[in-house]
């Protein structure tokens, strides 16, 4: 089959394609621009997070790529998984290994930019509330805002 430049199984075209309008939207984007977004973006969650008291799961060695929550003490971090998927139709990601059920995972990358980050926070909070942890509502949100706001509006580099 090879050697009529055929496989031998069904490629998965949809897969090609999206790989392809992904690297269409990095091109376009640049690579530079795409690094800035992650690196704010994990800055504002990180703010976010720990305006609400949250503890970072590193948080002498930050990750651009995805933030690292501990869950608050007594709580399985599965629960707030859950709670995205549940309640919002959002997704983030448990712990794994020996981390499952200690920390909660929110990434930074691909399609994903601060109006995305503005409900995941928000989401985060009315979360964390229903399980009975004091949250004031807004205040993460806000965290991510200064952030944005401090980002969108400094002046542009001559």
């Amino acid at each position: 089959m090879a050697d009529k430049g055929e496989s031998a199984w069904t490629p998965n075209v949809s897969l090609i394609l999206a790989l392809a309008e992904s690297l269409k939207y990095i091109k376009a984007l640049g690579l530079d621009k795409l690094i800035e977004n992650a690196q704010l973006l994990s800055r504002a969650t990180r703010n976010a997070v720990t305006t609400l008291g949250l503890e970072l799961f590193a948080p002498n060695s930050p990750s651009a790529s995805v933030t690292a929550v501990r869950a608050p003490q007594g709580m399985d971090s599965g629960e707030i998984v859950k709670g995205f998927r549940n309640h919002f139709g959002s997704i983030i990601a448990n712990g794994q290994g020996t981390m499952k059920g200690q920390i909660f995972r929110i990434a930074h990358l691909g399609y994903f930019d601060f109006a995305d980050l503005f409900a995941v926070v928000a989401e985060l909070e009315i979360i964390l509330h229903s399980k009975g942890i004091p949250v004031e509502f807004g205040k993460g949100v806000a965290a991510v805002q200064n952030v944005y706001a401090e980002a969108a509006l400094r002046p542009a580099a001559v």
